[in-house]
Protein backbone atom coordinates (compact mmCIF):
# COMPACT_ATOMS: atom_id res chain seq x y z
CA UNK A 1 0.00 0.00 0.00
CA UNK A 2 0.82 3.81 -1.16
CA UNK A 3 2.59 5.06 2.47
CA UNK A 4 0.87 8.95 2.85
CA UNK A 5 1.44 11.19 5.22
CA UNK A 6 -0.29 12.65 8.10
CA UNK A 7 -1.60 15.88 6.30
CA UNK A 8 -2.62 13.35 3.41
CA UNK A 9 -5.10 10.91 5.89
CA UNK A 10 -7.03 14.04 7.41
CA UNK A 11 -8.23 15.35 4.01
CA UNK A 12 -11.18 12.72 4.49
CA UNK A 13 -12.59 15.60 6.73
CA UNK A 14 -14.73 18.28 6.22
CA UNK A 15 -12.29 21.49 6.33
CA UNK A 16 -9.13 19.24 6.85
CA UNK A 17 -9.43 19.63 10.40
CA UNK A 18 -7.45 17.70 12.80
CA UNK A 19 -9.45 17.14 15.28
CA UNK A 20 -12.47 16.48 13.39
CA UNK A 21 -10.22 13.08 12.09
CA UNK A 22 -9.50 12.34 15.46
CA UNK A 23 -12.63 12.65 16.80
CA UNK A 24 -13.18 9.70 14.00
CA UNK A 25 -10.86 8.05 14.71
CA UNK A 26 -11.40 7.84 18.41
CA UNK A 27 -15.30 6.25 17.73
CA UNK A 28 -13.82 3.86 15.30
CA UNK A 29 -11.71 2.99 18.16
CA UNK A 30 -14.76 2.11 20.36
CA UNK A 31 -16.70 0.49 17.58
CA UNK A 32 -13.88 -1.43 16.89
CA UNK A 33 -13.09 -3.18 20.31
CA UNK A 34 -17.04 -3.44 20.48
CA UNK A 35 -17.51 -5.69 17.22
CA UNK A 36 -13.97 -7.31 17.53
CA UNK A 37 -15.51 -8.66 21.46
CA UNK A 38 -19.20 -9.09 20.20
CA UNK A 39 -19.18 -9.96 16.49
CA UNK A 40 -16.06 -11.37 15.60
CA UNK A 41 -15.43 -8.83 12.70
CA UNK A 42 -12.84 -9.53 10.23
CA UNK A 43 -11.72 -6.53 7.46
CA UNK A 44 -10.32 -8.09 4.61
CA UNK A 45 -8.94 -6.41 1.35
CA UNK A 46 -8.61 -3.08 2.89
CA UNK A 47 -5.80 -2.59 0.64
CA UNK A 48 -8.00 -2.07 -2.82
CA UNK A 49 -9.34 1.12 -0.40
CA UNK A 50 -7.19 4.31 -1.97
CA UNK A 51 -5.91 6.53 1.07
CA UNK A 52 -6.33 9.97 -1.37
CA UNK A 53 -8.45 10.78 -4.11
CA UNK A 54 -12.20 10.87 -4.64
CA UNK A 55 -13.75 7.26 -4.17
CA UNK A 56 -16.99 5.66 -3.91
CA UNK A 57 -17.78 2.68 -2.09
CA UNK A 58 -21.04 0.96 -2.48
CA UNK A 59 -22.40 -1.75 -0.30
CA UNK A 60 -24.49 -4.20 0.41
CA UNK A 61 -26.74 -3.57 3.06
CA UNK A 62 -27.99 -6.16 5.36
CA UNK A 63 -29.05 -4.67 8.72
CA UNK A 64 -28.72 -1.05 10.52
CA UNK A 65 -25.29 -2.40 11.99
CA UNK A 66 -23.86 -1.71 8.23
CA UNK A 67 -23.10 1.98 8.26
CA UNK A 68 -20.98 1.36 11.57
CA UNK A 69 -19.29 -1.64 10.09
CA UNK A 70 -18.39 0.77 7.16
CA UNK A 71 -16.98 3.27 9.31
CA UNK A 72 -14.80 0.71 11.05
CA UNK A 73 -13.89 -0.95 7.39
CA UNK A 74 -12.23 1.99 5.75
CA UNK A 75 -9.41 2.32 8.51
CA UNK A 76 -7.38 5.27 8.70
CA UNK A 77 -9.18 7.28 6.07
CA UNK A 78 -12.83 9.52 7.38
CA UNK A 79 -15.47 8.90 4.72
CA UNK A 80 -18.59 10.62 4.16
CA UNK A 81 -21.92 8.75 4.06
CA UNK A 82 -26.11 9.06 3.73
CA UNK A 83 -28.16 8.60 6.50
CA UNK A 84 -32.13 9.08 6.72
CA UNK A 85 -32.87 12.83 7.82
CA UNK A 86 -35.13 11.92 10.33
CA UNK A 87 -32.53 10.72 11.98
CA UNK A 88 -30.78 13.92 12.80
CA UNK A 89 -32.14 15.64 15.80
CA UNK A 90 -30.75 17.01 19.06
CA UNK A 91 -27.91 14.89 19.88
CA UNK A 92 -27.85 12.34 17.70
CA UNK A 93 -28.25 14.76 14.90
CA UNK A 94 -24.76 16.17 15.97
CA UNK A 95 -23.22 12.84 16.60
CA UNK A 96 -24.08 11.62 13.00
CA UNK A 97 -22.99 15.30 11.84
CA UNK A 98 -19.55 14.70 13.59
CA UNK A 99 -18.95 11.61 11.37
CA UNK A 100 -19.33 13.20 7.68
CA UNK A 101 -23.11 12.23 8.14
CA UNK A 102 -25.40 13.24 4.82
CA UNK A 103 -29.00 13.53 5.42
CA UNK A 104 -31.16 12.44 3.25
CA UNK A 105 -35.12 12.15 2.82
CA UNK A 106 -36.42 8.63 2.02
CA UNK A 107 -38.41 7.78 -0.55
CA UNK A 108 -38.41 10.85 -2.89
CA UNK A 109 -35.18 12.35 -4.92
CA UNK A 110 -33.42 14.11 -2.83
CA UNK A 111 -31.49 16.50 -5.20
CA UNK A 112 -29.67 18.56 -2.00
CA UNK A 113 -28.34 15.13 -0.51
CA UNK A 114 -27.09 13.88 -3.97
CA UNK A 115 -25.43 17.43 -5.27
CA UNK A 116 -23.73 17.01 -1.77
CA UNK A 117 -22.42 14.02 -2.70
CA UNK A 118 -21.28 14.81 -5.88
CA UNK A 119 -19.53 18.06 -4.31
CA UNK A 120 -17.81 15.42 -2.03
CA UNK A 121 -16.55 13.46 -4.65
CA UNK A 122 -15.36 16.15 -6.30
CA UNK A 123 -13.17 17.16 -3.61
CA UNK A 124 -11.30 14.17 -3.65
CA UNK A 125 -13.01 12.55 -0.96
CA UNK A 126 -14.37 9.34 -0.07
CA UNK A 127 -18.53 8.21 0.27
CA UNK A 128 -19.75 5.15 1.24
CA UNK A 129 -23.29 4.47 -0.22
CA UNK A 130 -25.77 1.70 -0.36
CA UNK A 131 -27.09 1.26 -3.52
CA UNK A 132 -29.68 -0.94 -2.92
CA UNK A 133 -31.87 1.92 -1.31
CA UNK A 134 -32.81 -0.02 1.93
CA UNK A 135 -31.85 -2.97 4.02
CA UNK A 136 -32.18 -6.36 3.01
CA UNK A 137 -35.42 -8.88 4.01
CA UNK A 138 -34.16 -11.90 2.90
CA UNK A 139 -29.88 -11.53 3.35
CA UNK A 140 -30.13 -11.92 -0.88
CA UNK A 141 -28.23 -9.03 -2.24
CA UNK A 142 -30.79 -6.49 -4.31
CA UNK A 143 -30.75 -4.67 -7.65
CA UNK A 144 -28.57 -1.30 -7.42
CA UNK A 145 -30.30 1.76 -8.17
CA UNK A 146 -29.30 4.08 -10.97
CA UNK A 147 -28.69 6.95 -8.42
CA UNK A 148 -24.77 5.23 -7.96
CA UNK A 149 -24.19 5.85 -11.50
CA UNK A 150 -25.55 9.66 -11.58
CA UNK A 151 -22.46 9.88 -8.75
CA UNK A 152 -20.18 7.83 -10.90
CA UNK A 153 -20.99 9.98 -13.90
CA UNK A 154 -20.56 14.00 -12.40
CA UNK A 155 -18.26 13.17 -9.46
CA UNK A 156 -15.68 10.18 -11.48
CA UNK A 157 -14.63 8.63 -8.63
CA UNK A 158 -12.52 5.10 -8.28
CA UNK A 159 -15.57 2.69 -7.50
CA UNK A 160 -15.01 0.30 -4.78
CA UNK A 161 -16.79 -2.64 -4.08
CA UNK A 162 -17.23 -4.27 -0.15
CA UNK A 163 -19.60 -7.09 0.64
CA UNK A 164 -20.98 -6.82 4.17
CA UNK A 165 -21.71 -10.80 5.44
CA UNK A 166 -23.30 -11.78 9.00
CA UNK A 167 -24.62 -8.56 9.84
CA UNK A 168 -28.08 -9.55 8.69
CA UNK A 169 -28.06 -12.95 11.00
CA UNK A 170 -26.95 -10.60 13.49
CA UNK A 171 -29.60 -7.88 13.03
CA UNK A 172 -32.59 -9.08 10.31
CA UNK A 173 -35.21 -6.67 9.26
CA UNK A 174 -37.60 -8.18 11.94
CA UNK A 175 -36.05 -7.99 14.76
CA UNK A 176 -36.31 -5.27 16.71
CA UNK A 177 -33.19 -5.02 18.85
CA UNK A 178 -29.57 -7.05 17.22
CA UNK A 179 -28.45 -10.65 18.35
CA UNK A 180 -25.97 -9.97 21.11
CA UNK A 181 -23.21 -12.32 19.35
CA UNK A 182 -22.08 -13.32 15.99
CA UNK A 183 -19.80 -13.40 13.13
CA UNK A 184 -19.54 -10.38 10.46
CA UNK A 185 -17.03 -9.91 7.62
CA UNK A 186 -16.30 -6.93 5.36
CA UNK A 187 -14.63 -7.43 2.62
CA UNK A 188 -13.44 -4.87 -0.26
CA UNK A 189 -12.77 -5.85 -3.94
CA UNK A 190 -10.40 -4.33 -6.35
CA UNK A 191 -10.98 -0.82 -7.30
CA UNK A 192 -13.42 -0.28 -10.89
CA UNK A 193 -12.39 3.20 -12.64
CA UNK A 194 -15.22 5.63 -13.57
CA UNK A 195 -13.95 5.34 -17.14
CA UNK A 196 -14.97 1.45 -17.26
CA UNK A 197 -18.41 1.77 -15.93
CA UNK A 198 -18.87 4.96 -17.75
CA UNK A 199 -18.15 3.08 -20.80
CA UNK A 200 -20.60 0.66 -20.58
CA UNK A 201 -25.16 0.77 -20.89
CA UNK A 202 -25.51 2.19 -17.35
CA UNK A 203 -28.10 -1.49 -16.59
CA UNK A 204 -24.88 -3.19 -17.18
CA UNK A 205 -22.36 -1.08 -15.18
CA UNK A 206 -24.69 -1.62 -12.07
CA UNK A 207 -24.86 -4.97 -12.72
CA UNK A 208 -21.27 -5.76 -12.70
CA UNK A 209 -20.97 -4.02 -9.39
CA UNK A 210 -24.00 -5.46 -8.07
CA UNK A 211 -22.81 -9.00 -9.40
CA UNK A 212 -19.23 -8.28 -7.76
CA UNK A 213 -20.94 -7.27 -4.23
CA UNK A 214 -22.75 -10.70 -4.34
CA UNK A 215 -19.81 -12.94 -5.43
CA UNK A 216 -17.77 -11.39 -2.54
CA UNK A 217 -20.68 -11.92 -0.01
CA UNK A 218 -21.47 -15.48 -1.15
CA UNK A 219 -17.52 -16.54 -0.79
CA UNK A 220 -17.76 -15.53 3.00
CA UNK A 221 -20.21 -17.17 3.87
CA UNK A 222 -18.98 -20.59 5.26
CA UNK A 223 -19.65 -23.86 3.24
Amino acid sequence: MKRVSFRELIRGCPGRSVVRWLWFQFLRVVCVTWFKLFYRLKVEGREHLPLTGPVLIVANHQSFLDSIIMGIAVGRRPVYSLARRSLFRHVLGWLIRSVNGIPVERGVADLTAMRRCVEVLRDGMGLMIFPEGTRTETGAVGEFRAGTMMLVKRGKPVVVPLAISGSFEAWPRDRKLPRLFGRITARFGPPVPAEELLAMDETAALALLRDKVAAMVAAAKPA
